[in-house]
Order: C-alpha cells, then structure tokens, then sequence
C-alpha cells in the first residue's frame, strides 16, 4: 500500500504544471515587493500584468487589497489561483521607482524567467540610499521647517530639532525590533512631544523668557509620523473607485492618525499646552518670506529622504514645493479658507510633479507625496484634541470639521492634478488615450468642419449631432 501511495504522489507530481506555477510565483512576487513599498493599486496591478505578458501567460487577473494580492494566471488553457499578503506596510521610494523601470521594461519586450527573478532578486537586495544618521537629521530639519510655517519661530526651531531626532530615533529602533506599528508610533509620539516641552523649558530657562508660541511646534515635532503616503495614495486609488485599496489605506492612515493622537494626548494634558491659536509672526516682511521658502523646501526635501528618494527626486520635490506653498501662504494672507488655499496648491503641485516628472523621466508618486505635506494641518489638528479634552464641544467641531476639510482638499487637489495628467486616471475604458491624442482628435474635427460648405452646413457622419432640437423628436 505504502509503495503503491509513494508512486501515485510522484505521478500526480508529474502532472502538476511546474511551468505556470513558476510563472505565477514570479508574476506575484513582483506584485508583492511594489505593494510593500506603498504604491498605489493601479501600479501594482500594472506590473504584474507587464511581467504575465513578458513572460508569455495568455490571461492575468488580479484582486489587489492594503495587505494582499490575489491573482490568477492562465496559459495553453491551464490556470493558476495564487494569494499572497505582506507582513507590515512600508514605504520606499527608491523600490517604487525601481520597480516601475522595470514595469516599463517588460512592456517593451519578453523576459525569461530566470532574468525577471534575478532582476527582482536584485531590487530586493538595494540597501537604503542614506545612512541613518543622515536621515535623522533631515527629518529634525523637517520637523523645525514645519514648524516655522506652523507660527514657531527661532525658540520652537531649537526645541524642535532634538525632540524630532529622538522620536524618529525611537520609531526606528522600535521598528527594527519588530515593535506592533500602532505601540510604536503612539510611543514616538510620546517621546517627541515630551522632548520638545523638556527642550522648550530649557530654553525659557537659559534666556529667562518663556515662549508665547509653544503650541506651535508641539505637533511639529511628531510630524513625521503623519502617514503621508497611505492618504495620498488610498485617496488617488478611491478617485478611480479602487475600493479594495483605498478604503484599507485610508483606515490604516486614520489608525495611525488615532495612534498619534492618543500619543500627543498624553503629553498635552499634564503639561497643559494652550490650544489657542499663537501669536502672528513678526519681523521685516522679506525675512519672513525668506524664512517661509526656506521651510517649504527643507520640510519637502526632509520628508523626501525620509522616504528614501533619489537625491534628485527629493531635490525636485523641494522646489515643488515651494512652488505650490509660497501661492497657499498668498492665498491665506488675502483670507482665503484654508481648504480653498489647499486645493489650489496641492493642484498646482500635482500637475508640476507631472509635468517634471516626464520631462526628467522621473517617478510622480515620489515626488508627490513629500509636497504635499507642507500643507497637513497640524495646527487645528492639535487644537481639536485638546479642546475636546476641555469639553468644549463647539472648539473641538469647528477645528475638527477645519482639519477634515483640509485633508480632503488635498487628496482632491492631487486627484485633479492626476486626472488632468494621467489618462488612466480620467478614464475607465482600456487602452484610454492620451492627451495629445484627445488634441489630435479635436483638431482633425475642427477643420472637417472648416471644410464644409458653410458655416451653417450640418456635419456629417461622427460629428452629427446626438440630440434632436427642442420640440422635435430624434
């Protein structure tokens, strides 16, 4: 019995078809590693339908999610169910621009099996940009940037600078060691405001004045925390009705965002930070606007490293940047809302993204996210909690429902900006053209009609109207 079980598991090994299942591994495996760098669904599902044509499968459909891939394969009338998930979400830059060369390689051409595995074996294998050390000092300078667009100025800088370097310290540790995300981003939050207060009153200390704008880097030094590239991009997949990727991002940004929050809390309340709105800034108009360019570029640049960006590509956002922010700040000094000011900018940042972004074959998504979070309001952010910690109900809903307008008019402001851009985002239908291809349309209309016999002539053929006159029937 034990002999004859033994041969029928080795002949139904036989016929298992180990071709397709290797190609489907690998078809998954790259679906994978560009979902654990924090893209959207739509590039995720892109290269792996570029990586099942290169490698020669007749059919491919996949069911994307946050955490998880599910994908069936097909060749010579044989199919194949995979699913795969990944063990905590990420974010890498460098991998995502990676991974779309690649993509944009196996659109192009065929590809072996062997090479696609070396070549993810390869990605894989790409240490971090930066060191360490590098990191934490940008994302201090970064926090300090926030701050001065915040309200802060030199006394909340100094405060700032140590506080953010340690918590980002912190949440690096805690992450090597495989710490639950939400306990290790509640405990940075905790450390970073709690060094900031601890830095604030020793400076007050040693200059003997105390600082009127306390509040205004309290929230700045956990910015980092903010989960900037969840909320872009499960807002960017929502505007395409990727419901399976966008809501899961979106609840894992406000789990996050809860974890933050419950972390400021702790710190907020026994110290007993004001929610009051500070004190404008003072001083000679142009060192102020020199100081608010400065920040909006060193704030983007920071978050760009932050996330292990090409040199160019944090350099890039940067200017972005402040191309988007310096016409917000305008906008609010003219008393624009908030939300209106945002919109506007973080349109004008999209489409700049999209437009350097071909010119100088770089990766959009990158550079979007890092630009975009000059604008999180973290102010009124602040302000919410600790009113409704105060029980005043009415303070708490207004800077509430201010913070919440304000993070839709960015995820708005992008999704225009994409729509406007990016074909596949304007259309549903395969194969959506291109702009160019829309003007190329349009023109060849146009002189048709040019060419009729007058200009009351009726056009013909596609170009007949589709809707009788009012009082007839069609």
């Amino acid at each position: 019995m034990d002999s004859e079980a033994s041969s029928g598991g080795i002949a139904e090994a036989h016929l298992e078809p180990r071709e397709l299942i290797r190609l489907s591994e690998l078809v998954v495996r790259a679906g994978i590693d560009m979902l654990s760098a924090g893209t959207s669904g739509l590039r995720v599902r892109e290269l792996m339908r570029a990586a099942a044509s290169a490698l020669g499968l007749d059919s491919f459909a996949a069911q994307v999610t946050f955490t998880n891939i599910v994908a069936t394969v097909g060749k010579d009338g044989i199919y194949r169910t995979q699913v795969a998930e990944i063990a905590s979400p990420g974010v890498d830059a460098h991998r995502i621009a990676q991974l779309q060369e690649l993509s944009r390689e196996l659109s192009r051409s065929k590809i072996t099996p062997d090479a696609l595995e070396a070549r993810l074996d390869a990605i894989e294998r790409t240490r971090p940009k930066y060191p360490k050390w590098l990191i934490v000092l940008l994302v201090a300078a970064a926090c300090a940037s926030v701050t001065v667009l915040s309200g802060g100025w030199w006394h909340e800088v100094l405060a700032v600078i140590p506080a953010g370097a340690l918590g980002f310290a912190v949440r690096s540790t805690l992450g090597r060691w495989q710490v639950n995300h939400l306990a290790t981003v509640l405990v940075s939050a905790v450390v970073s405001c709690a060094a900031y207060v601890g830095a604030a009153n020793l400076i007050a200390l040693v200059t003997g004045e105390p600082s009127s704008r306390l509040a205004a880097g309290f929230i700045c030094a956990a910015i980092f925390l903010i989960p900037g590239f969840p909320i872009v991009t499960g807002g960017l997949d929502l505007a395409r009705i990727d419901l399976g990727v966008g809501i899961p991002r979106l609840g894992y940004a406000a789990a996050v965002i809860l974890a933050i929050t419950i972390g400021v809390w702790v710190v907020a309340v026994p110290t007993g930070i004001s929610p009051d709105p500070v004190p404008e800034q003072t001083g000679p108009a142009a060192l102020l606007w020199v100081a608010w360019i400065a920040a909006s570029f060193f704030a983007v640049f920071g978050w760009a490293m932050m996330f292990n960006s090409p040199l160019a590509v944090a350099l890039a956002s940067g200017m972005i940047g402040v191309l988007g922010n310096v016409p917000r700040l305008l906008m609010l000094e003219a008393g624009q809302p908030v939300h209106v000011a945002t919109f506007t900018a973080c349109v004008l940042m999209g489409l700049a993204c999209a437009v350097v972004g071909r010119l100088l074959d770089m990766e959009k998504i990158i550079m979007t996210v890092p630009t975009v979070l000059v604008a999180i309001p973290g102010s009124s952010a602040l302000r919410t909690l600790i009113y409704f910690d105060q029980r005043d109900v009415v303070s708490a809903m207004e800077n509430g429902v201010s913070t919440l307008l304000v993070l839709i008019a960015m995820v708005a402001g992008l999704a225009c900006a994409r729509m406007l851009t990016d074909p596949e985002w304007a259309f549903t239908r395969p194969n959506p053209p291109w702009v160019r291809d829309l003007a190329a349309m349009s023109a060849r209309r146009l002189l048709r009609r040019r060419s009729s016999d007058g200009p009351s002539a009726v056009p013909t053929g596609t170009d007949a109207p589709s809707v009788a006159p009012r009082g007839m029937t069609k």
